[in-house]
C-alpha cells in the first residue's frame, strides 16, 4: 500500500465516521461532549481499525432514521451512551 493510497483509506473512513454521527443525529452532541477532542480522536481511530468498513457504508446507504448503530460498529456503545444522555 502506497502513501496515497493510506491516505485515501483514512480519508474514506473519516468519512464514515462523520456519515454515522450524522446519521444518529449526534453532531451537536459530540462537539459538546466533555473533552470531544480525545473522545473524536479515540473514535476515529476504533472506526479506522474496524474490519466492517464495507458493511458500515451499506447501512449507512439504507438505514432511514436509526435510533442506534450497528451491533458491529465499534462506537456502538460510545453513541449509545451520548444518545442516552440526550434522552436524559
Amino acid at each position: 500500500m502506497n502513501v496515497l493510497d493510506m491516505f485515501s483509506r483514512k480519508n474514506w473512513r473519516a468519512n464514515l465516521i462523520d456519515a454515522m454521527i450524522s446519521k444518529l443525529g449526534l453532531s451537536r452532541e459530540m462537539r459538546q461532549l466533555p473533552g470531544n477532542r480525545a473522545v473524536m480522536q479515540r473514535a476515529t481511530r476504533r472506526c479506522l481499525h474496524c474490519d466492517s468498513s464495507e458493511a458500515c457504508q451499506q447501512w449507512l446507504a439504507s438505514a432511514d432514521t436509526p435510533r442506534s448503530a450497528p451491533a458491529y460498529c465499534r462506537n456502538h456503545d460510545l453513541f449509545e451512551r451520548v444518545i442516552a444522555g440526550m434522552e436524559a
